[in-house]
């Protein structure tokens, strides 16, 4: 048996795809539309953490109660980010050639992993950050 799962959107979409009616489910996984006519219908269901599931068809006949068991899928893909920004000197001018390193944060201890310089506008750019604490530092050459 699966372990019910609150706050899960569910959608319901009618037969030219448009939404007509969204819900949360409680703490025991439970939902419901209430008023809904007649028809052909699916349902989508969507929660942070959680795979998107396929939408799950429904029909709805004079005033029928449908029941459905959806399962959800946790996500386990990772999200890389990005950490950019200015260096700009005590004059707020853009400062070009900075080298810039960015430090991840584990257990207290800083540990570089990777480094750039900033373009002629100040600019630098770190792509493909994975989710954690981090800390940029900047240095002029001398």
């Amino acid at each position: 048996m699966e372990t019910p799962l609150a706050g899960v959107k569910l959608t319901l979409m009618d037969a030219l795809d448009t939404a007509v009616a969204a819900t949360y489910s409680v703490a025991d996984g439970e939902f419901a539309f209430y008023d809904v006519a007649d028809g052909v219908y699916t349902v989508l269901a969507t929660a942070e953490g959680y795979r998107a599931t396929a939408p799950m068809a429904a029909t709805v006949l004079n005033g029928s109660i449908v029941n459905m068991t959806i399962v959800m899928t946790v996500d386990t893909r990772t999200y890389n980010g990005t950490v950019s920004g200015i260096i700009r000197d005590q004059n707020g001018n853009a400062v070009a050639g900075c080298f810039v390193g960015l430090f991840q944060i584990v257990g207290g201890v800083e540990t570089l992993t990777a480094a750039t310089k900033t373009n002629t506008a100040g600019m630098y750019l770190f792509g493909g950050v994975t989710a954690g604490e981090y800390l940029v530092k900047a240095k002029m050459e001398a």
